[in-house]
């Protein structure tokens, strides 16, 4: 569905961030994208959603194909309608405004009544967001606003789903709800992108799995194969032999130097 070849991108002219990074989502499947911050994970998204530019970013080399579509030569608003839609870091509500009106916000490009019947799928998917229909969406707590993020994005029917460290800052029984809500999501027919540092949430839900270190792709394999990697283990998983060194004592170009070698 999603192949992302050999792409380099360049910020403000002068930083390479992604160093000929390739990977592939293909379709049903949830595939996920690991990584410390500033491994390159979110630009890797922004090259796919066509959002570089206003971050000041080009890429300079490589290709980005969704079916017959040429990612890197589509605009933010067309990737949309090609099928593809994604939640951001830290949610991106529209705070001032009411919980429907985000949903509302997220069907601008489909017909209303399309957008009506979608609104009361999620009502019904999400009690809570029903519930609080009116309300200013900035009052909900992180684990709702995260649900209104995710419905807000499903909203134009996508084929493809971005999702951008879904798991941050919430409490361990509301990741626990995230991971079902992916896997059901997956369920109806809606192929995964997963970014995050929560590995273990990452790879029960992913069928395969990205390991991203210093803007390139390290290390790439079944979940199941990486959940038994002693690197994954130690650095991702917090799995270490007993006698050992703690992570906090593991130099970072050690680090780099075992992923890399």
């Amino acid at each position: 569905m999603l192949k992302v070849a050999n792409i380099e991108v360049v910020y403000h002219s002068v930083v390479l961030v992604l160093k000929g990074v390739s990977l592939e989502v293909p379709s049903g499947k949830v595939v996920a994208l690991l990584g410390p911050n500033g491994a390159g994970k979110t630009t890797t998204l922004r090259t796919i959603t066509g959002l570089l530019d206003i971050h000041h970013a080009q890429a300079t080399k490589g290709s980005v194909l969704f079916g017959e579509h040429d990612l890197l030569q589509t605009k933010a608003h067309q990737v949309v309608g090609c099928g593809i839609s994604q939640v951001m870091e830290g949610r991106r509500i529209l705070a001032d405004l009411t919980v429907e009106e985000n949903l509302q916000a997220g069907g601008t490009m489909e017909p209303r009544v399309q957008v009506a019947e979608d609104i009361a799928k999620h009502y019904e998917r999400f009690p809570i967001l029903a519930e609080r229909r009116k309300q200013p969406a900035g009052y909900l707590s992180g684990g709702e606003q995260q649900m209104l993020a995710i419905a807000r994005a499903l909203m134009c029917r996508p084929k493809l789903l971005l999702l951008d460290e879904p798991s941050l800052g919430l409490a361990p029984k509301l990741v626990a709800q995230v991971a079902s809500l992916i896997s059901e999501i997956n369920s109806d027919g809606v192929s995964v992108l997963l970014v995050e540092q929560n590995a273990a949430m990452a790879l029960d839900v992913a069928s395969e799995a990205y390991v991203m270190e210093n803007g390139k792709i390290v290390l790439h394999g079944e979940s199941e194969e990486l959940r038994q990697d002693k690197d994954v283990q130690e650095f991702y998983l917090g799995i270490a032999k007993a006698g050992t060194r703690s992570y906090k004592e593991v130099k970072l170009y050690r680090r780099l130097k075992r992923w890399l070698s």
